[in-house]
């Protein structure tokens, strides 16, 4: 579903005529396995002159941890971040989130979330 997203995302920025650029976008991405502890990790990250958006998961096979990190911001300075994760062996997880309107609002005027379960 993912995969779907991002090709018809790019469809659209290239029927706009900004993907033929190669200065126009960044894209970084990387899959590694760090093998101490097992663990999965993906990480994406997207800059063009409209914003930036990072992404970062992880994923562990053998205590069943997981989560994903997400990170939204325009040229404006408006910001949106989303972290959530949990191990459905232990029933425990978190959330977490954070908004900031930008537009040269103080970074302290955003709202913020964070509950534990």
């Amino acid at each position: 579903m993912k995969r779907f997203v991002l090709a018809a995302a790019l469809a659209v920025v290239g029927a706009l005529g900004f993907a033929d650029r190669a200065d126009a976008q960044y894209v970084y991405g990387y899959n590694t396995y760090n093998p101490y502890t097992g663990s999965i990790i993906t990480n994406r990250g997207v800059a063009t002159p409209f914003g930036v958006q990072q992404s970062y998961g992880y994923y562990n096979p053998y205590t069943g941890a997981a989560g994903q990190r997400s990170l939204y911001q325009n040229p404006w300075g408006t910001t949106m971040y989303r972290s959530y994760g949990g191990n459905p062996y232990l029933g425990t997880g978190y959330n977490t989130g954070y908004y900031n309107p930008g537009f040269g609002v103080s970074p302290y005027a955003g709202s913020y979330y964070r509950y534990r379960w």
